[in-house]
Formats: C-alpha cells, sequence, structure tokens
C-alpha cells in the first residue's frame, strides 16, 4: 500500500520509513458501482479517504436553495474527507461510486494524533492539506463566476 500512498500530494516527499509509520492507519477498500464511500451528514466519521483507482461522483442535497441533487465527478488520484478530518463537522456532501473503485481509508483520528506527536510530518501533511483547500477554493471561485455571469439576478 506504500506504493498507493507515495503517489498522492498529501504523502508527497515523505520517506519510506514515514509512510511505514502512516501505513498502520491504513485500510484498503474494493467498492463497486453504486456503493458510498462517504455519507453526506455523517457526525461520526472523520477519515481521509484516498481515491487509488476508479470514478466517484460528490452528491449533495442538503441544499436551501436547489431543489434537486448536485453532482460532481472525480477521478483517480483525489483525496476526500479532508474538511470534516479538520473541521469535526458533519460530512457536506456524499462520495457514490461511479464505477467499481478502489480506495484506502485513513483513520482520521489515528493520523491527527501522529501527526501531532511527529510534528515534522504533520506540517508538511498539513502543508499539502492547505495547498490542496486553496486549489478546490480556486476552482470553486472559478466555477461561482460562470454561473454568476450566465444567471440574470
Amino acid at each position: 500500500m506504500i506504493e498507493e500512498l507515495d503517489k498522492f500530494s498529501l504523502f508527497k516527499d515523505l520517506s519510506l520509513a514515514q509512510l511505514e509509520d502512516i501505513l498502520p492507519f491504513c485500510t484498503k477498500l474494493d467498492l463497486d458501482e453504486g456503493d458510498i464511500m462517504i455519507e453526506e451528514g455523517n457526525k461520526d466519521d472523520r477519515d481521509l479517504y484516498l481515491l487509488i483507482s476508479g470514478n466517484v461522483e460528490i452528491v449533495s442535497s442538503d441544499s436551501s436553495v436547489l431543489s434537486h441533487e448536485v453532482v460532481l465527478s472525480r477521478e483517480d488520484k483525489e483525496i476526500f474527507g479532508e474538511i470534516s478530518w479538520l473541521s469535526e463537522h458533519k460530512r457536506t456532501a456524499s462520495v457514490r461510486c461511479k464505477t467499481s473503485v478502489d480506495a484506502v481509508r485513513i483513520d482520521g483520528i489515528g493520523l491527527m494524533s501522529f501527526l501531532d506527536k511527529n510534528p515534522e510530518i504533520g506540517f508538511l501533511v498539513m502543508q499539502r492539506i492547505a495547498c490542496l483547500l486553496a486549489q478546490r477554493i480556486e476552482e470553486t471561485d472559478t466555477l461561482m463566476k460562470q454561473i454568476l455571469w450566465n444567471t440574470v439576478i
């Protein structure tokens, strides 16, 4: 599983020994089309998920603005669950498998404890989470501009 971890930006440039230290928090998942990886509204799931291969949809139906399900597609090498992992809030969307999926679930509580005890690794991982969130904010900003520019207010 170390080979899979090494392919994600979250763990980029960590040594083999450091990746081996993270391995006990990881569980391999083999999911089928239609399976739910993350359930919207779940208050107890603090885990991170790495999409190794396959396609998933980010699905949200919890909106007072829209009356139907919102779906975004994602493919290989994506990270999910980082907002709930960091904020300890409920899941803001579901992740549903569009195809067969290979993924890794990382015990979020265990990983956070490990990062607290290993500040050098913790800094690197948190820096990469910050970059991931910044990238997603940038994508959301672009999407919002496209929506607003195409909508008469």
